[in-house]
């Protein structure tokens, strides 16, 4: 089994538990804590960058069998993976918008809208979840 890949997976689980504990606070509980905003975005970028992580690790093991070379972007983690038949289209667009917050959270995080991390807690920590499914799935064949 991969060590790389495992690590990085056991991260990802431990990020996905903390977000979905900050996501159960209400939106007005949420907005009105530093605490609670400050976690979930730095939670979110280790989440995302986790996956990155994750993508890059196998396309470094499949990179001969599917004459793969090195992303140049982390959205192009993504498009490679989608290429190798690892994720669909669509979770392949998801992930790739989320490697691009990724980037604002990262580099332009003073724009960043608390309502939108809100709403990311909500609705997109699935894509994540998904994510972790299909690389569970991955490392077991």
């Amino acid at each position: 089994m991969d060590e790389k890949l495992l690590t990085q997976i056991r991260f990802l689980k431990k990020y996905l538990t903390l977000l979905k504990e900050i996501a159960q606070k209400s939106k007005q509980e949420y907005l009105a804590d530093s605490i609670y905003r400050g976690a979930a975005e730095r939670y979110l970028q280790l989440a995302i960058e986790c996956c990155i992580n994750i993508g890059n690790r196998i396309i470094s093991l499949e990179q001969f069998k599917y004459d793969l070379t090195p992303p140049e972007t982390y959205a192009e983690v993504f498009e490679k993976l989608q290429k190798i038949g690892l994720i669909g289209e669509n979770l392949g667009n998801k992930l790739k918008k989320m490697a691009q917050f990724r980037n604002k959270l990262v580099h332009i995080y003073w724009e960043i809208d608390d309502t939108l991390v809100y709403d990311i807690l909500q609705k997109n920590l699935m894509d994540i979840e998904e994510f972790l499914r299909i690389v569970l799935k991955y490392i077991q064949k």
